[in-house]
């Protein structure tokens, strides 16, 4: 099946998660706490930057502009997760966007802070290592995988992931608990807005899926799988 561009589902976990107390300890004596409002630009793409957030608390959504002129969402990062390592890492632009999708805070480390404790502790090194070849290791397999479905089975895997990754039972289904927009799933399926739209109304239609402003109910996540693609 056709994977949606969240994290991959073989990706080696979390940076935050997968340190040991000696590595968080040494990020921690380097790092400021720093608080983002909701809709916050944390990152904006094509800036010179040189600092990363390690996410504590809340959900980001990467983005970054399209051929066709408008910000498709490429993923969404976790608590736990790292942002901006790479421009920190090699001093080049910011390759996206990443806006605070609810209020979060994290650990903000400079790009020399952060350079210094990887050399102090290599370990996190390899552990940062493998995250982003996991994360490029998707992004090639999930270009290849999209030309092979259509833009509705690519919405319903993204809409069976996300329901999966965010969902909160309520009683009339699973309750995809991030806020997102049709503008937001054109870009995580690879697909028009009107596209997501037309999937949308036949998934109402069909009584697999209820919405309101920025809501999403997915009432039959079993029936959704089937209309997915069947390699997920």
């Amino acid at each position: 099946m056709t994977q949606p561009a969240a994290e991959p589902h073989d990706s080696p976990g979390r940076l935050w998660e997968l340190l040991d107390d000696g590595q968080r300890k040494a990020l921690r004596a380097e790092a400021e706490l720093r608080r983002y409002p909701a809709g916050t630009v944390i990152i904006r793409e094509g800036d010179r930057s040189d600092w990363v957030l390690i996410l504590m608390t809340g959900r980001v959504k990467i983005t970054s502009v399209s051929t066709g002129g408008y910000d498709a969402v490429l993923a969404v990062r976790d608590p736990g997760d790292i942002i901006g390592e790479m421009a920190s890492m090699d001093g080049s632009l910011r390759s996206a966007t990443a806006i605070a999708v609810e209020p979060v805070t994290g650990l903000w480390l400079s790009a020399r802070a952060f350079n210094s404790v990887l050399r102090e502790q290599p370990g996190i090194s390899v552990v940062l290592l493998r995250i982003i070849t996991s994360r490029l290791r998707y992004a090639n397999s999930r270009r290849t995988e999209f030309g092979d479905s259509t833009a509705a089975e690519r919405i319903a895997a993204i809409l069976v992931d996300l329901a999966e990754r965010y969902g909160v039972p309520v009683a009339d289904g699973t309750l995809i608990a991030l806020k997102i927009n049709q503008r937001d799933l054109a870009g995580l399926a690879s697909a028009s807005r009107e596209a997501v739209a037309r999937t949308l109304r036949a998934l109402r239609a069909d009584g697999l899926l209820s919405t309101g402003r920025q809501r999403l109910v997915v009432r039959s996540l079993n029936d959704l799988r089937q209309l997915a693609p069947d390699d997920r």
